[in-house]
């Protein structure tokens, strides 16, 4: 054999010989890739319980046989180090994930757990894995509510829950409790609350004694269930808001023993009154023809006229009842003493009950106070002296009449002569 074709053999097996033996060398760890990292939930609270999922991918030709994988903790404490002590072989173009209970432990901060592959025939991998603790809970605020509550009264509570954190939290619910305080919901399910999301939720309540109200917020971080509370304080009172009648240009006229009061109610308040009525207490008795002065509903500053009939014997003043609804159906008094021997002056306040006061469409004939030409009259219209009235115009007419046809100077002629 020539020597030229000697060395060239030679070269050849020594080029196949270096190639196999690199492939042998490095597929073990240059096949397997890491492609996944999870961490659930995306940001641990203090004392929360979470899973670090890593998958990894057999890239190569060839299995590659592995002996363990484990997390090494940096300060995340790892639950289920020894799961994973034997795994075995991972076939070419194959994924296998690997999945970790952490407990966070620890302070907030970001913490970098090893994740460590040991492969059977040679080498390992290692990856770190970032970790964050970061304990910031849920807002809660209040949005709307008053700032007293009438006793028995419903009223309304808005809340806003905002999440300040990274990840979502889930199942957010919010439970309200107080003693003396009623909801007509026992609970409000907002669900998922992503990051920087905000939503709101309304409680309809009643109470009957001043309290405090407390809304219990619970909420999931991955599988920890976290709280906060709020404390809202309820004062029972009277609001400046509610309905509030006023009685005034009170007129009071008697003939024989009947006694006839009118004037004006007013709302006064800024909410709407309902169901108005107008009458008198004992020991005054209420007669026709207005026994019962109906006003109907009263929108804020506005009025309506109002009479009232009845007999008062042995009595120098008499009470005035005025009763109106709110709202929600809750029945209110106000009571005003009107002195017989001061016909027209202003009435003397009387303790009444209620805190509300009324305005809206008139009496009987259901005329709006100072509305129209006849409704400012209310049930007072049969005050004004229609046949009076009716008399003089029908004697103007007859004297038009007569000068027109010359009566008046013939009688003028008659009484010279």
């Amino acid at each position: 054999m020539k020597p030229h074709l000697c060395i060239l053999i030679l070269l050849l097996s020594a080029t196949v010989g270096a190639a196999s033996a690199a492939e042998t060398t490095t597929t073990a760890e240059a096949q397997i890739a890491i492609t996944g990292i999870t961490v659930n939930p995306g940001t641990l609270m203090r004392g929360d319980t979470g899973t670090v999922t890593v998958e990894i991918k057999n890239t190569g030709s060839s299995g590659v046989a592995i002996s363990r994988a484990a997390l090494y903790s940096d300060g995340i404490a790892v639950v289920n180090d020894k799961t994973y002590n034997s795994v075995g072989t991972i076939g070419p173009g194959n994924t296998m994930s690997f999945t970790f209970t952490v407990k966070a432990s620890t302070q907030d901060g970001i913490y970098y757990p090893v994740f460590y592959l040991d492969l059977r025939d040679s080498g390992s991998i290692r990856y770190s894995v970032p970790v964050t603790v970061e304990s910031t809970g849920i807002r809660v605020s209040v949005v709307s509510a008053p700032e007293t509550y009438p006793a028995n009264s419903k009223d309304t509570i808005v809340l806003s829950v905002g999440n300040p954190r990274e990840s979502s939290v889930n199942g957010v619910t919010i439970t309200p409790s107080g003693e003396g305080v009623k909801s007509t919901r026992t609970a409000v399910f907002l669900g998922a609350l992503a990051p920087d999301e905000e939503k709101t939720a309304s409680f309809e309540v009643t109470a009957s004694q001043s309290t405090e109200l407390t809304f219990d917020i619970s909420y999931r971080n991955g599988i920890n269930e976290h709280h906060t509370t709020l404390a809202v304080p309820v004062e029972i009172g009277e609001r400046a808001v509610e309905p509030d009648m006023v009685v005034n240009n009170i007129g009071v006229s008697q003939s024989g023993g009947a006694i006839t009061l009118t004037g004006d109610v007013t709302n006064a308040g800024l909410k709407d009154a309902y169901s108005v009525k107008v009458t008198v207490d004992g020991p005054a008795t209420p007669t026709d023809p207005y026994p019962v002065y109906v006003v109907g509903g009263l929108e804020p500053d506005d009025f309506a006229s109002f009479e009232v009939t009845c007999t008062a014997q042995g009595t120098s003043s008499i009470p005035l009842v005025v009763q109106y609804r709110d709202a929600d159906g809750k029945t209110f008094t106000e009571t005003v003493t009107v002195s017989l021997a001061s016909a027209g002056q202003a009435p003397e306040a009387a303790g009444g009950q209620g805190q509300t006061r009324i305005s809206g469409t008139g009496g009987p004939q259901n005329a709006r106070g100072g509305m129209g030409m006849f409704g400012s009259f209310g049930g007072g219209f049969s005050q004004i002296p229609l046949l009076e009235i009716f008399l003089v115009i029908v004697g103007g007419v007859a004297v038009v009449v007569a000068w027109r046809k010359g009566y008046l100077g013939q009688i003028r002629n008659r009484m010279r002569k």
